[in-house]
Protein backbone atom coordinates (compact mmCIF):
# COMPACT_ATOMS: atom_id res chain seq x y z
CA UNK A 1 0.00 0.00 0.00
CA UNK A 2 0.67 3.66 -0.46
CA UNK A 3 2.22 4.78 3.19
CA UNK A 4 -0.66 4.87 5.24
CA UNK A 5 1.10 6.69 8.14
CA UNK A 6 0.85 10.47 6.10
CA UNK A 7 -1.65 12.34 6.13
CA UNK A 8 -1.34 13.34 2.72
CA UNK A 9 -3.73 16.25 3.40
CA UNK A 10 -1.31 17.95 5.90
CA UNK A 11 1.73 17.24 2.92
CA UNK A 12 -0.28 19.61 0.07
CA UNK A 13 -1.11 21.71 3.07
CA UNK A 14 -4.92 21.39 2.08
CA UNK A 15 -8.10 20.66 3.92
CA UNK A 16 -10.17 17.71 4.05
CA UNK A 17 -12.50 19.53 1.73
CA UNK A 18 -10.26 21.20 -1.18
CA UNK A 19 -11.62 21.08 -4.48
CA UNK A 20 -9.01 19.11 -7.23
CA UNK A 21 -8.29 23.00 -8.64
CA UNK A 22 -7.16 23.62 -4.81
CA UNK A 23 -5.56 20.42 -5.17
CA UNK A 24 -3.33 20.72 -8.02
CA UNK A 25 -2.50 24.74 -6.87
CA UNK A 26 -1.04 23.47 -3.75
CA UNK A 27 0.62 20.80 -5.56
CA UNK A 28 2.30 22.92 -8.16
CA UNK A 29 3.21 25.64 -5.56
CA UNK A 30 4.85 22.91 -3.27
CA UNK A 31 6.74 21.11 -6.18
CA UNK A 32 8.41 24.63 -7.44
CA UNK A 33 9.60 24.96 -3.75
CA UNK A 34 11.20 21.58 -3.33
CA UNK A 35 12.25 20.75 -6.59
CA UNK A 36 16.01 19.17 -5.15
CA UNK A 37 17.49 21.91 -8.05
CA UNK A 38 16.93 24.79 -5.64
CA UNK A 39 18.06 23.32 -2.44
CA UNK A 40 21.84 22.51 -3.61
CA UNK A 41 22.99 22.41 0.46
CA UNK A 42 19.93 20.53 1.16
CA UNK A 43 19.62 18.20 -1.55
CA UNK A 44 18.48 14.83 0.39
CA UNK A 45 15.87 16.46 2.54
CA UNK A 46 14.78 18.24 -0.96
CA UNK A 47 13.94 15.00 -2.68
CA UNK A 48 12.48 13.09 0.63
CA UNK A 49 10.29 16.25 0.50
CA UNK A 50 9.68 16.21 -3.15
CA UNK A 51 8.82 12.15 -3.42
CA UNK A 52 6.28 12.88 -0.47
CA UNK A 53 4.14 15.75 -2.30
CA UNK A 54 4.52 13.30 -5.59
CA UNK A 55 2.86 10.62 -3.25
CA UNK A 56 0.23 12.48 -1.80
CA UNK A 57 -0.89 14.37 -5.17
CA UNK A 58 -0.98 11.14 -6.88
CA UNK A 59 -3.77 9.64 -4.78
CA UNK A 60 -5.54 12.95 -4.22
CA UNK A 61 -5.48 14.15 -7.86
CA UNK A 62 -7.57 10.51 -8.71
CA UNK A 63 -10.85 10.51 -7.58
CA UNK A 64 -10.88 6.57 -6.72
CA UNK A 65 -7.64 6.89 -5.15
CA UNK A 66 -8.90 9.55 -3.18
CA UNK A 67 -12.01 7.77 -1.96
CA UNK A 68 -10.22 5.08 -0.92
CA UNK A 69 -7.93 7.19 1.39
CA UNK A 70 -10.54 8.95 2.46
CA UNK A 71 -12.36 5.82 4.07
CA UNK A 72 -9.47 3.96 4.92
CA UNK A 73 -6.89 6.25 5.97
CA UNK A 74 -4.59 4.65 3.08
CA UNK A 75 -4.54 3.22 -0.33
CA UNK A 76 -4.98 -0.50 -0.01
CA UNK A 77 -2.82 -2.24 -3.11
CA UNK A 78 -5.84 -4.93 -3.48
CA UNK A 79 -8.64 -2.03 -4.16
CA UNK A 80 -6.34 0.22 -6.01
CA UNK A 81 -7.73 0.61 -9.62
CA UNK A 82 -4.84 1.21 -12.42
CA UNK A 83 -4.32 4.63 -13.50
CA UNK A 84 -6.70 6.46 -16.15
CA UNK A 85 -9.57 3.26 -15.23
CA UNK A 86 -11.86 5.05 -13.75
CA UNK A 87 -13.83 6.06 -16.28
CA UNK A 88 -16.37 3.53 -17.93
CA UNK A 89 -14.92 -0.43 -18.82
CA UNK A 90 -17.74 -0.23 -21.30
CA UNK A 91 -18.97 -4.10 -22.87
CA UNK A 92 -19.03 -7.36 -21.14
CA UNK A 93 -17.69 -5.71 -18.15
CA UNK A 94 -20.32 -3.14 -18.31
CA UNK A 95 -22.95 -5.54 -18.84
CA UNK A 96 -21.45 -8.55 -16.07
CA UNK A 97 -21.31 -5.69 -13.43
CA UNK A 98 -24.80 -4.49 -14.13
CA UNK A 99 -26.01 -7.95 -13.77
CA UNK A 100 -24.02 -9.45 -10.97
CA UNK A 101 -22.53 -5.80 -8.88
CA UNK A 102 -19.07 -5.32 -7.70
CA UNK A 103 -18.63 -8.32 -6.05
CA UNK A 104 -16.81 -5.87 -3.24
CA UNK A 105 -18.76 -7.34 -0.70
CA UNK A 106 -16.77 -10.85 -1.34
CA UNK A 107 -13.20 -9.59 -1.18
CA UNK A 108 -12.95 -9.03 -4.86
CA UNK A 109 -13.42 -6.66 -7.30
CA UNK A 110 -15.53 -6.93 -10.77
CA UNK A 111 -12.06 -6.76 -12.72
CA UNK A 112 -10.18 -9.42 -10.66
CA UNK A 113 -13.75 -11.47 -11.73
CA UNK A 114 -13.31 -11.26 -15.03
CA UNK A 115 -9.58 -12.37 -15.26
CA UNK A 116 -10.73 -15.24 -13.87
CA UNK A 117 -12.78 -15.49 -16.58
CA UNK A 118 -10.31 -14.02 -19.40
CA UNK A 119 -7.39 -15.44 -18.12
CA UNK A 120 -5.93 -11.87 -17.13
CA UNK A 121 -6.64 -10.35 -20.70
CA UNK A 122 -8.37 -6.95 -18.78
CA UNK A 123 -4.88 -6.79 -16.99
CA UNK A 124 -3.54 -7.07 -19.59
CA UNK A 125 -5.36 -4.43 -21.49
CA UNK A 126 -4.41 -2.17 -18.39
CA UNK A 127 -0.90 -2.85 -18.29
CA UNK A 128 -1.12 -1.95 -22.24
CA UNK A 129 -2.39 1.79 -20.78
CA UNK A 130 -0.42 2.07 -17.46
CA UNK A 131 1.51 4.88 -18.73
CA UNK A 132 -0.33 6.87 -21.44
CA UNK A 133 1.38 9.86 -22.91
CA UNK A 134 -0.13 13.01 -20.81
CA UNK A 135 -0.33 16.49 -22.02
CA UNK A 136 2.29 18.97 -20.07
CA UNK A 137 0.26 21.64 -18.03
CA UNK A 138 -0.03 25.03 -19.78
CA UNK A 139 2.07 27.96 -18.14
CA UNK A 140 0.28 31.48 -17.51
CA UNK A 141 1.96 34.72 -17.95
CA UNK A 142 0.78 38.12 -17.49
CA UNK A 143 2.10 41.70 -19.69
CA UNK A 144 0.67 45.11 -18.60
CA UNK A 145 0.78 47.55 -21.53
CA UNK A 146 -0.41 51.34 -21.36
CA UNK A 147 -3.51 52.57 -23.36
CA UNK A 148 -1.26 54.32 -26.03
CA UNK A 149 0.68 51.03 -26.33
CA UNK A 150 -3.14 49.63 -27.60
CA UNK A 151 -3.04 52.05 -31.13
CA UNK A 152 0.01 49.85 -33.06
CA UNK A 153 1.51 46.27 -32.78
CA UNK A 154 3.41 46.21 -29.73
CA UNK A 155 6.68 43.84 -29.83
CA UNK A 156 7.69 42.34 -26.22
CA UNK A 157 10.33 40.10 -24.69
CA UNK A 158 9.40 37.94 -22.41
CA UNK A 159 11.02 35.19 -20.32
CA UNK A 160 9.69 32.18 -18.19
CA UNK A 161 10.43 29.04 -16.33
CA UNK A 162 9.43 26.00 -17.65
CA UNK A 163 9.79 22.42 -16.74
CA UNK A 164 11.70 20.15 -19.90
CA UNK A 165 12.07 17.02 -20.41
CA UNK A 166 15.73 16.07 -19.30
CA UNK A 167 17.90 15.53 -21.95
CA UNK A 168 20.62 13.62 -19.75
CA UNK A 169 17.92 10.48 -19.41
CA UNK A 170 15.31 11.03 -22.01
CA UNK A 171 13.07 11.87 -18.84
CA UNK A 172 13.07 8.89 -17.79
CA UNK A 173 14.78 9.45 -14.34
CA UNK A 174 17.72 6.97 -14.76
CA UNK A 175 21.15 7.83 -15.19
CA UNK A 176 22.09 7.61 -18.73
CA UNK A 177 18.44 6.73 -19.47
CA UNK A 178 19.13 3.49 -18.67
CA UNK A 179 19.81 2.56 -15.31
CA UNK A 180 17.04 0.60 -14.71
CA UNK A 181 16.70 -3.08 -12.65
CA UNK A 182 13.74 -5.51 -12.53
CA UNK A 183 11.19 -4.78 -10.03
CA UNK A 184 11.39 -7.54 -7.52
CA UNK A 185 8.13 -6.94 -6.50
CA UNK A 186 6.20 -8.17 -9.66
CA UNK A 187 9.07 -9.72 -11.27
CA UNK A 188 9.11 -7.57 -14.60
CA UNK A 189 5.52 -8.30 -15.22
CA UNK A 190 4.25 -5.06 -14.14
CA UNK A 191 1.37 -7.23 -12.53
CA UNK A 192 0.94 -8.53 -9.15
CA UNK A 193 -1.08 -11.59 -9.28
CA UNK A 194 -3.04 -12.78 -6.58
CA UNK A 195 -5.17 -16.17 -5.25
CA UNK A 196 -8.02 -16.14 -3.33
CA UNK A 197 -10.02 -18.47 -1.62
CA UNK A 198 -13.89 -17.77 -1.01
CA UNK A 199 -17.34 -20.13 -1.15
CA UNK A 200 -17.23 -19.15 -4.65
CA UNK A 201 -14.37 -21.11 -5.29
CA UNK A 202 -10.91 -19.54 -5.80
CA UNK A 203 -10.39 -15.77 -7.36
CA UNK A 204 -6.68 -15.24 -9.27
CA UNK A 205 -6.76 -11.15 -8.81
CA UNK A 206 -4.19 -9.37 -11.02
CA UNK A 207 -3.63 -5.61 -10.24
CA UNK A 208 -1.04 -3.16 -11.11
CA UNK A 209 2.66 -3.16 -9.33
CA UNK A 210 2.81 0.09 -7.16
CA UNK A 211 6.24 -0.27 -6.39
CA UNK A 212 7.02 0.17 -10.31
CA UNK A 213 3.39 1.25 -11.62
CA UNK A 214 2.87 -1.38 -14.10
CA UNK A 215 6.55 -0.95 -15.98
CA UNK A 216 8.14 -4.02 -14.55
CA UNK A 217 11.43 -1.93 -13.93
CA UNK A 218 12.49 0.52 -11.51
CA UNK A 219 15.27 3.66 -11.61
CA UNK A 220 18.50 1.96 -10.01
CA UNK A 221 20.80 4.93 -9.84
CA UNK A 222 18.85 8.33 -10.66
CA UNK A 223 19.81 10.65 -13.09
CA UNK A 224 22.40 13.38 -11.82
CA UNK A 225 20.90 15.76 -13.87
CA UNK A 226 17.47 16.22 -12.90
CA UNK A 227 17.77 13.82 -9.62
CA UNK A 228 15.23 10.84 -10.67
CA UNK A 229 12.53 13.47 -11.36
CA UNK A 230 12.87 13.27 -15.32
CA UNK A 231 12.19 16.82 -15.67
CA UNK A 232 14.48 20.06 -15.48
CA UNK A 233 13.69 23.74 -15.31
CA UNK A 234 14.51 25.09 -18.43
CA UNK A 235 14.34 29.44 -18.75
CA UNK A 236 12.04 30.05 -22.20
CA UNK A 237 12.94 33.43 -24.12
CA UNK A 238 10.51 34.87 -26.73
CA UNK A 239 9.68 37.45 -28.85
CA UNK A 240 5.98 38.07 -29.47
CA UNK A 241 4.14 40.78 -30.74
CA UNK A 242 0.97 41.88 -29.31
CA UNK A 243 -2.00 42.88 -31.98
CA UNK A 244 -2.94 46.64 -32.23
CA UNK A 245 -6.40 46.94 -30.38
CA UNK A 246 -6.05 44.47 -27.71
CA UNK A 247 -8.55 44.45 -25.33
CA UNK A 248 -7.84 44.51 -21.28
CA UNK A 249 -8.23 41.06 -20.32
CA UNK A 250 -7.74 39.27 -23.73
CA UNK A 251 -5.68 36.26 -23.62
CA UNK A 252 -4.08 34.30 -26.36
CA UNK A 253 -2.32 30.86 -26.68
CA UNK A 254 1.19 29.67 -28.09
CA UNK A 255 1.06 25.87 -27.95
CA UNK A 256 3.77 23.55 -26.97
CA UNK A 257 5.36 26.62 -25.10
CA UNK A 258 4.27 25.12 -21.68
CA UNK A 259 5.83 22.32 -19.73
CA UNK A 260 6.70 19.25 -21.49
CA UNK A 261 4.57 16.30 -21.24
CA UNK A 262 5.01 12.62 -19.79
CA UNK A 263 5.43 9.77 -21.72
CA UNK A 264 6.06 11.09 -25.05
CA UNK A 265 3.13 13.33 -24.01
CA UNK A 266 2.65 16.65 -26.13
CA UNK A 267 3.98 19.60 -24.28
CA UNK A 268 1.03 22.56 -22.78
CA UNK A 269 0.89 25.95 -23.78
CA UNK A 270 1.44 29.16 -23.13
CA UNK A 271 -1.19 31.33 -21.91
CA UNK A 272 -0.50 34.73 -22.17
CA UNK A 273 -2.93 37.34 -20.51
CA UNK A 274 -2.90 41.31 -21.15
CA UNK A 275 -3.33 43.53 -19.03
CA UNK A 276 -3.94 47.18 -20.51
CA UNK A 277 -3.56 50.48 -17.59
CA UNK A 278 -6.22 52.74 -17.08
CA UNK A 279 -5.21 56.06 -18.31
CA UNK A 280 -5.82 59.36 -15.87
CA UNK A 281 -7.26 61.56 -19.20
CA UNK A 282 -9.43 58.77 -21.17
CA UNK A 283 -11.25 55.99 -20.58
CA UNK A 284 -12.07 53.28 -23.54
CA UNK A 285 -15.37 52.21 -24.46
CA UNK A 286 -14.63 49.30 -27.20
CA UNK A 287 -12.80 51.04 -29.65
CA UNK A 288 -13.39 54.70 -28.58
CA UNK A 289 -12.06 56.90 -26.71
CA UNK A 290 -13.95 59.44 -24.04
CA UNK A 291 -12.19 62.51 -22.51
CA UNK A 292 -13.34 65.94 -20.87
CA UNK A 293 -11.79 69.51 -21.00
CA UNK A 294 -12.67 72.51 -19.47
CA UNK A 295 -12.93 76.05 -21.23
CA UNK A 296 -13.50 79.67 -20.11
CA UNK A 297 -17.06 80.73 -20.57
CA UNK A 298 -15.46 84.05 -23.14
CA UNK A 299 -14.34 81.14 -25.60
CA UNK A 300 -18.00 78.91 -24.83
CA UNK A 301 -19.35 82.23 -26.28
CA UNK A 302 -17.25 83.63 -28.58
CA UNK A 303 -15.74 79.97 -29.89
CA UNK A 304 -12.09 79.15 -29.98
CA UNK A 305 -9.60 76.89 -31.67
CA UNK A 306 -7.56 75.20 -28.71
CA UNK A 307 -4.85 72.68 -28.15
CA UNK A 308 -6.25 69.42 -27.49
CA UNK A 309 -3.73 66.24 -25.89
CA UNK A 310 -4.16 62.96 -27.53
CA UNK A 311 -2.52 59.61 -26.97
CA UNK A 312 -0.23 60.27 -29.38
CA UNK A 313 0.67 64.03 -28.82
CA UNK A 314 -1.35 66.33 -29.91
CA UNK A 315 -4.43 68.17 -32.59
CA UNK A 316 -6.45 71.58 -32.82
CA UNK A 317 -9.94 71.67 -31.61
CA UNK A 318 -12.15 73.94 -32.75
CA UNK A 319 -14.91 74.94 -30.10
CA UNK A 320 -18.41 76.50 -31.68
CA UNK A 321 -19.33 79.68 -30.56
CA UNK A 322 -22.18 79.14 -27.72
CA UNK A 323 -21.05 76.11 -26.87
CA UNK A 324 -22.84 75.08 -23.60
CA UNK A 325 -21.17 73.25 -20.75
CA UNK A 326 -21.80 69.51 -20.95
CA UNK A 327 -21.68 69.71 -24.96
CA UNK A 328 -20.22 66.39 -26.81
CA UNK A 329 -17.90 66.89 -29.55
CA UNK A 330 -16.65 64.43 -31.69
CA UNK A 331 -13.33 63.72 -33.57
CA UNK A 332 -13.73 60.84 -35.99
CA UNK A 333 -10.89 58.44 -36.29
CA UNK A 334 -9.28 59.70 -33.52
CA UNK A 335 -9.87 56.67 -31.20
CA UNK A 336 -8.51 53.18 -31.00
CA UNK A 337 -7.79 50.25 -34.05
CA UNK A 338 -10.52 47.51 -33.93
CA UNK A 339 -8.63 44.65 -33.12
CA UNK A 340 -9.99 42.64 -35.88
CA UNK A 341 -10.51 45.03 -38.56
CA UNK A 342 -7.98 47.71 -37.74
CA UNK A 343 -10.87 50.22 -38.16
CA UNK A 344 -10.27 53.06 -36.15
CA UNK A 345 -12.43 54.71 -33.36
CA UNK A 346 -14.02 58.21 -32.48
CA UNK A 347 -12.81 60.15 -30.00
CA UNK A 348 -15.71 61.80 -27.74
CA UNK A 349 -14.66 65.14 -25.99
CA UNK A 350 -17.14 66.16 -22.82
CA UNK A 351 -16.31 70.01 -22.62
CA UNK A 352 -17.05 71.73 -19.66
CA UNK A 353 -17.13 75.70 -19.14
CA UNK A 354 -14.83 77.30 -16.27
CA UNK A 355 -16.88 80.25 -14.63
CA UNK A 356 -14.98 82.10 -11.99
CA UNK A 357 -15.67 85.62 -10.35
CA UNK A 358 -14.24 88.52 -12.81
CA UNK A 359 -12.05 91.38 -11.94
CA UNK A 360 -12.95 94.97 -11.44
CA UNK A 361 -12.11 95.85 -15.48
CA UNK A 362 -14.20 92.23 -16.67
CA UNK A 363 -16.79 93.40 -14.14
CA UNK A 364 -17.54 96.72 -15.79
CA UNK A 365 -17.18 95.11 -18.89
CA UNK A 366 -20.06 92.58 -18.28
CA UNK A 367 -22.31 95.37 -16.80
CA UNK A 368 -22.19 96.92 -19.96
CA UNK A 369 -23.26 94.07 -21.40
CA UNK A 370 -25.71 93.69 -19.46
CA UNK A 371 -26.90 96.84 -20.51
CA UNK A 372 -27.08 95.82 -23.96
CA UNK A 373 -28.73 92.94 -23.18
CA UNK A 374 -30.91 94.28 -20.82
CA UNK A 375 -31.04 92.08 -18.24
CA UNK A 376 -31.08 94.73 -15.61
CA UNK A 377 -28.88 95.20 -12.57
Amino acid sequence: MLNQRKDYYEILGISRNATPEEIKKAYRQLVKKWHPDRHQENKDIAEEKFKEIQEAYEVLSDPQKKALYDRFGFVPENGMPPPGQGGARGGFEDLFEDLFGSFGDFGGTFSDIFDMFTGGAASQKRRKAANPPIKGEDKFFSITIDLKDVLNDIKKHIEYDRYSTCSACNGTGAKNGNSFTTCPRCNGTGTIKEEERTFFGVFVRNYQCTTCHGSGKIIQERCNVCHGSGKVILREKLDITIPAGVEDGYTFRIPNKGNDGKNGGPAGDLIIKINVRRHPKFNRSGNNLETTIEIDYVQALLGATIELDLLNGKTSLKIPEGTNPGTVLVLKGHGLPDFRTGKYGDLYIKVNVKFKKPGLREKRLLKEIAKIKKLGE
